[in-house]
């Protein structure tokens, strides 16, 4: 799972660097909750982005559902929180969230001088560009998220009550030959 900010720059770009520390901190600590509580782990914040994963270090066979429940959970979050900031005068966040799954590796990556527990391979590479594709389809959702098939077939959720999946068609994955199946996720506003 990826996700980010759509505009952030422009948000920051109003804000000095301890106000943008606040500002990312509030907003990591609601987004990881959800991760979390599925059994995820946030593998590192990159700027305004989050990078997670399931099924390791312990193997987890329902990683993919729990992500898309995360997801939805995530959305909700973001839902409610921006009426709360329309209410407090302060402008809506618009968050972008790719999922997708497959077999990566993980383990210790880096250097001799600095490593990191994380993962890497070729689906690692697809969420991530899932997540961006994103912003070709968003207009001004609070939350967008968007889920590969293999994801999606993978989470074997035909009707889950808390969320719904719209398919998007086929979709071309930058730096990758051929299409991925692109299916939206969308909340249901009641708790499942």
């Amino acid at each position: 799972m990826f996700t980010d900010i759509r505009g952030f720059s422009t948000i920051a770009e109003h804000m000095d660097g301890g106000e943008i520390a606040g500002f990312l901190n509030e907003h990591f600590d609601m987004l990881a909750g959800p991760i979390e509580a599925e059994g995820g782990t946030v593998d590192k914040y990159i700027g305004d982005a989050i990078m997670a994963f399931w099924g390791a270090p312990e193997r987890m066979p329902d990683h993919a559902a729990r992500a898309l429940r995360a997801a939805a959970d995530i959305q909700r979050l973001v839902q409610a929180d921006n009426k709360r900031r329309l209410d407090t005068g302060e402008p809506k966040l618009a968050i972008r969230i790719g999922i997708h799954t497959g077999a990566v590796v993980v383990g210790n990556i880096g250097s001799q001088n600095r490593i990191n527990y994380t993962i890497v391979g070729d689906p690692v590479n697809i969420a991530s560009r899932i997540d961006s594709l994103a912003k070709e389809l968003a207009t001004d959702e609070d939350c967008i998220v968007l889920v590969s098939g293999d994801a999606c077939e993978h989470a074997n959720i035909q009707a889950d009550a808390s969320f719904d999946l719209s398919p998007l068609g086929e979709r071309e994955i930058r730096g990758r030959e051929g299409t991925v199946k692109i299916f939206r996720l969308d909340a249901h506003e009641t708790e499942r």
